[in-house]
């Protein structure tokens, strides 16, 4: 099915799926090739208007408009984060950049995986979970594959799961897929709960254990921002943990500012990552996850 969806509303098609939030779009030519709703899809944007195709019916222009979040005004949004210079720079660098409506299941366990791991790598991996465990579906004459539903992972070998190059991953995929299976979490519950009742049950009922052996709060607020509406989670990773000890190091207590300043690599403790980002979201205010994708975007460039 081709549609085209009409752009009321600044949006950079590049920007958003290029930032690091999604693992499973390609970029080929002018196109964007991914997989949403289970069905293989493709969009271009062409001024104001996104051109579409999609191999499902349920992928139209409603759907595209709410995956996108086009039905927001992003200018209140970046003006109301708009607080200093260095945000400032980023906004107007990626300007068009949106968060987007992820599948909250497909979303905490791409998460899962992407702990400790770089992009290209979490994209092999979601793509290899996707091939191993996901339905197939056909669209222009290529095979795509649904991301797994947690039942069907849930009954996933360890050994299978580190086969297809999870390593340490593998249990906790299993794990997570095991407590959504078993309905420990509603997601559907999250977006009508406040952003740390949201956090505290996904740590408490869906991680559990695993919370001590790395799957934690900066899953949990990916997982709160890019899927439940959460807008002021803001997941600290190792580049945002650098972006805050450069240049908000007033956000930070003087010990840890000065330890990730020491050490590129150093990680936070559950403790250390709670109070930065209690400290960065009083800063931004409700939109504190927007500056947290800008800002992500601005130092991975600078990095290259």
């Amino acid at each position: 099915m081709e549609f085209t969806v009409a752009l009321n509303t600044p949006f950079s098609l590049e920007h958003t799926l290029g930032s690091g939030q999604l693992f499973r779009w390609e970029r080929r030519g002018e196109w964007w090739f991914g997989v949403v709703s289970g069905a293989g899809f493709k969009v271009r944007q062409e001024g104001d208007t996104l051109r579409c195709s999609s191999g499902s019916d349920l992928v139209d222009n409603t759907f595209v408009t709410n995956y996108f979040r086009l039905d927001e005004d992003l200018d209140h949004i970046l003006a109301s984060i708009a607080k200093d210079e260095e945000i400032t720079k980023a906004i107007e660098k990626f300007y068009g950049l949106r968060l987007v409506r992820q599948d909250p299941w497909e979303c905490l366990g791409s998460f899962v995986l992407a702990t400790n791991a770089n992009i290209p790598r979490i994209k092999k991996m979601v793509s290899s979970v996707c091939s191993r465990y996901g339905e197939p579906t056909q669209f222009e004459g290529d095979t795509y594959h649904a991301f797994p539903n947690p039942e069907i992972l849930s009954k996933a070998s360890v050994p299978d799961l580190r086969g297809l190059g999870l390593g340490y991953r593998a249990p906790f995929l299993k794990h997570v897929a095991k407590s959504v299976a078993e309905g420990k979490v509603d997601f559907s519950r999250m977006p009508s709960l406040s952003y740390d009742k949201s956090q505290e049950l996904l740590l408490t009922e869906l991680f559990g254990e695993k919370l001590l052996l790395g799957v934690g709060p900066k899953v949990a607020d990916c997982v709160l921002l890019y899927s439940l509406g959460k807008d002021e989670a803001f997941p600290i990773d190792v580049w945002i943990a650098r972006v805050l000890a450069k240049s908000y190091p007033h956000l930070l207590p003087k010990s840890l500012r000065s330890r990730l300043l020491a050490d590129l690599k150093f990680k936070l403790s559950i403790q250390e990552y709670r109070r930065a980002s209690s400290s960065i979201r009083s800063h931004f205010g409700m939109f504190a996850g927007y500056a947290q994708q800008y800002l992500y975007m601005a130092a991975r460039e600078d990095s290259v």
